[in-house]
């Protein structure tokens, strides 16, 4: 069973992964750590990105700066479009080769998808936003206001709530949430 995890940052999607990795087996697959690996020198992305942009994403060792990277597409929505037009394909078919038969594979990510059709089922995590606040300013020593910034930046709530066949409420304690997996997984 393949099943794509969303939620926005603050939500308890690592938790939820440590989970089903934990109690229920699955093969997780996070969405960001392939894109940093296909941003690896003379990786796809990195041939494509350098081929955009040239040398003014690179290090001094010519690897992908993704600070560089990341304060150009701040700036330039043109820009963040076309890098995700490149990357967002690429790391679809390196989660497609990644997911494996007769498993439990989870794969999660912040932004909506592309395309779900590789995915049996998309759960969304929901979390209160006062509860997001306050676990980011825990664990993350972020202001409130840097927060309200991301999270305004990322999908909408409706947004996530609109592609998912089921919303995992994550509002309690640990042993909550692994009750709702639970229930989710039946």
């Amino acid at each position: 069973m393949n099943i794509l995890l969303l939620g926005g940052i603050g939500c308890g999607k690592s938790e939820a992964l440590k989970i089903l990795k934990e109690d229920h087996a699955a093969n997780i697959i996070e969405a960001d750590k392939v894109a940093h690996f296909l941003y690896e020198k003379d990786r796809a992305g990195y041939v494509e990105l350098k081929s955009f942009f040239g040398d003014l994403i690179l290090d001094d060792k010519k690897n992908i700066d993704r600070k560089k990277l990341g304060d150009i597409l701040y700036y330039d929505k043109d820009k963040l479009q076309k890098v995700n037009s490149i990357i967002h394909p690429l790391v679809y078919d390196e989660i497609k080769n990644r997911l494996l038969e007769n498993r439990l594979n989870v794969v999660e990510q912040a932004l909506l998808p592309d395309d779900t059709d590789i995915y049996d089922s998309v759960w969304y995590l929901h979390t209160d936003m006062n509860i997001r606040i306050d676990r980011l300013i825990l664990s993350r020593g972020l202001s409130k206001e840097r927060i309200i910034q991301i999270i305004s930046k990322q999908p909408k709530e409706s947004d996530f709530e609109s592609i998912a066949d089921k919303v995992i409420q994550n509002n309690g304690d640990r042993s909550e949430l692994e009750k709702n997996i639970r229930e989710a997984l039946r």
